[in-house]
This record gives C-alpha cells, sequence and structure tokens, in this order.
C-alpha cells in the first residue's frame, strides 16, 4: 500500500507561520522597543489593539458589511501589509511612532481579517471541526515553541529595532500569502427568483417544504397513504360487523 504524502491545510501552516515568528520575535520586541518607551505609551497602545476588535467585530455584525469586506478581503490584505511596511520604516525615525502605529494597524486590520476568516472556516470545515481546531492548536504551540527557542540566539544576532519591525512586515507577508490561498468568494444566501415570484429551476428547496422522507419520494405518496388508512378502515369494518343492529339484524332472519 502506498503512502500518500499531503501539505498540510493551508489554515494550519499559517497558524504555525505565524507562531513561529511571534515566539521569535517577542523577545526582540521587548527587549529592543518596549524597553524604550514609556509605560503611559504602552498603555495606550494597548488600549487601541484591544478597543478597535470590538468595534470592528460590532460594525461586521451588519451582513451587508461582512459580506463587501469578504468580497474585498485580497485588497484589505494587502493594505495591511502597506501598512506593516510603512510602520517598519516609521521605526528608523520614532519608535513610539512605530508602536503607536503597529498597534492600530493590529486592532483595525488585523482583527478586520480574523474575523473575516471565520467565513472560509464555515465554508470549507464544516465535517470534523474538532480535529481542525485541535490540528490548528497544536500547530500554533508547535510554532510557538520552536520560535522561543530560536529566540536565545535571535537576541545575540539581532540589536537593531528596525531589523525586528522588519521582521514584523515578513510574517505579515508570509502569513497573509497563505490565507490567500484559503480565499473564495462568499456563496449567496438566496438563489435567483424568477419573473413570476417563484424559485428559479436551479435551486434546491429547503427539505422542510416537502416534509422530509415523503417529501422526496412523491411518486410514493399514493401508495403509502393507502397503506396508512388500511389500518382505519379495517377497525371500521370490524365495528361495523359487531354492531348491534347487524346483529339484532342476523338473528331475526336464523329465527324466521
Amino acid at each position: 500500500m502506498k503512502n500518500t504524502w499531503r501539505l498540510p491545510d493551508a489554515f494550519v501552516l499559517s497558524g504555525f507561520v505565524a507562531s513561529f515568528f511571534s515566539g521569535f520575535l517577542n523577545p526582540l520586541y521587548v527587549s529592543l522597543i518596549l524597553s524604550r518607551l514609556d509605560a503611559t505609551v504602552i498603555a495606550a497602545g494597548s488600549f487601541m489593539a484591544s478597543g478597535f476588535p470590538v468595534l470592528v467585530g460590532l460594525a461586521l455584525g451588519n451582513r451587508g458589511v461582512f459580506d463587501r469586506l469578504y468580497a474585498a478581503l485580497p485588497a484589505v490584505m494587502l493594505l495591511e501589509l502597506a501598512a506593516a511596511l510603512g510602520t517598519a520604516a516609521l521605526a528608523a525615525v520614532d519608535l513610539r511612532a512605530y508602536y503607536l502605529v503597529s498597534m492600530f494597524v493590529l486592532g483595525a486590520f488585523s482583527s478586520s481579517v480574523v474575523y473575516l476568516l471565520q467565513k472560509i472556516k464555515e465554508v470549507r470545515y464544516r465535517r470534523n471541526r474538532a480535529t481542525f481546531d485541535r490540528r490548528c492548536d497544536m500547530a500554533d504551540a508547535t510554532g510557538l515553541l520552536l520560535g522561543s527557542g530560536l529566540a536565545v540566539v535571535g537576541v545575540s544576532l539581532f540589536r537593531d529595532p528596525l531589523v525586528v519591525a522588519g521582521l514584523g512586515a515578513v510574517q505579515t507577508a508570509a502569513v497573509y500569502g497563505l490565507f490567500l490561498l484559503l480565499y473564495r468568494r462568499v456563496p449567496s444566501r438566496r438563489a435567483p427568483r424568477t419573473a413570476e415570484g417563484g424559485r428559479d429551476a436551479g435551486e434546491e428547496a429547503h427539505p422542510r417544504r416537502h416534509q422530509g422522507w415523503i417529501g422526496r419520494h412523491q411518486g410514493w405518496v399514493g401508495p403509502l397513504e393507502a397503506w396508512r388508512r388500511r389500518p382505519q378502515e379495517m377497525v371500521r369494518s370490524l365495528e361495523a360487523a359487531v354492531s348491534p343492529g347487524r346483529a339484532a339484524g342476523r338473528l331475526s332472519r336464523l329465527t324466521a
């Protein structure tokens, strides 16, 4: 029996790549960037990174907004990548401005992409969802473990904040490249209706419109209905056979 080798799922692989970069860059980010900032600036950036996802989530609760942004998801990813490259260049000028802008990009754009990608999970991973989620969590943990292990070497090699910011932009490009492999348009929720107001011939009717299994076998409805009524007819005939009037009639014929 031949062993077939398959490429890992792009969703699982993207989680591994993102976690690997996070594990590798976090010690560098803390030691080279956050350590040079005031606590008030760090608190403001943290507030933006956590506040914008709430606002974005409320906005995407509107179905029309969600569908339009999902259809433009590649453009949203490219816009965030351009913003990440711009903030990386800003790190060479002012670390405080770099930190605040990067937290804004993280809260506004990255959260939007994460919310919109849930549609892909809904469309592609309907079966064995628990197994898929477990694989994603294992890939994230493995990537974080490997990245954290290599961070020991990275701390001794990289001393420039601009390099850390540039690697963050590389992370965004790598992960979003994998996300684009998964991208698909939102399927239409309703098929077009005909001019007479009825459903189009190509639309699949909801199963409940045909009352389940019997409705899907319309040719059998007549025989099944007759078979269902047969016991009732038998009961009525027995009741008539043993009714008092018929019994008296039979008795009178026998005694005549």
